[in-house]
């Protein structure tokens, strides 16, 4: 779901797929679930440039410096539901791409190894465990599922802005053993932002790039967006 989710007076016509409307349920088949989604997406935003500003600090950079990125950015909320999977389907899940040892006990592996291709993640869990998170250590961690609390993943967006100086969380999911949801929000910039080199010291320039370019390359190599690369043409940043 995007931004027309929260703000339905500045969503306007698009030829961009990045900016296509959201297919929302109507509202007679599920009352007031519209009205909530929004409220929560719209504290999403809230929490997200809180924490946007809180970096661009730790960095020794302006607070606002990111700010107008995000002015009409396409952040994106989710729904995830993981299933149990059935042991009798005939899929074979025993390799080490698929499965893992966690506390004596053989785990499918439901969500591989990834980081987001954003800014940030604000991830909400229901209380049931199988997110991993890998530390500098290289070793994989679990992350708390803590109710009312959400677990952050810095994304691939932050790291190649701020030159690495702030690393992607590589993150998977293995198989709990009830059906887990989630709720992921990914803080993004709007679709034309330039992305340009950061005034931090140490680290080295790179060529300005829009995120809506960036984010479509990124977003068709995941299988379940395989073949449409060819909707969207890159709009590419003008030269310096």
């Amino acid at each position: 779901m995007g931004p027309d989710l929260a703000h339905v007076a500045d969503a306007s016509a698009s030829d961009d797929p990045l900016c296509e409307p959201t297919p929302l349920p109507a509202e007679d088949a599920l009352p007031g679930w519209r009205a909530a989604a929004a409220d929560y997406y719209r504290a999403m935003e809230t929490v997200g440039n809180a924490l946007m500003r809180s970096i661009a600090r730790g960095l020794g950079l302006p607070e606002t410096i990111f700010d107008a990125y995000f002015e009409h950015g396409i952040s994106t909320l989710r729904l995830i539901r993981y299933p149990l999977r059935d042991a009798n389907a005939g899929v074979d899940t025993s390799g080490p791409e698929f499965s893992v040892v966690h506390k004596g006990e053989t785990r499918s592996i439901i969500g591989r190894e990834h980081a987001d291709s954003g800014f940030v993640t604000l991830l909400a869990q229901d209380g049931v465990e199988g997110l991993q998170a890998k530390n500098l250590a290289d070793e994989w961690i679990d992350v708390p599922p803590a109710n009312g609390t959400l677990a952050v993943n810095f994304g691939q967006l932050l790291e190649r802005w701020t030159g690495g100086r702030v690393r992607a969380t590589r993150h998977r999911v293995i198989a709990p053993k009830t059906a887990r949801f989630s709720i992921p929000f990914f803080y993004e910039p709007r679709v034309d932002a330039e992305i340009a080199s950061l005034p931090l010291s140490g680290t080295e320039s790179f060529e300005p790039f829009l995120y809506g370019d960036y984010l479509w390359e990124a977003a068709t190599n995941f299988v379940e967006m395989s073949g449409i690369k060819h909707l969207r043409q890159p709009r590419k940043a003008k030269a310096s």
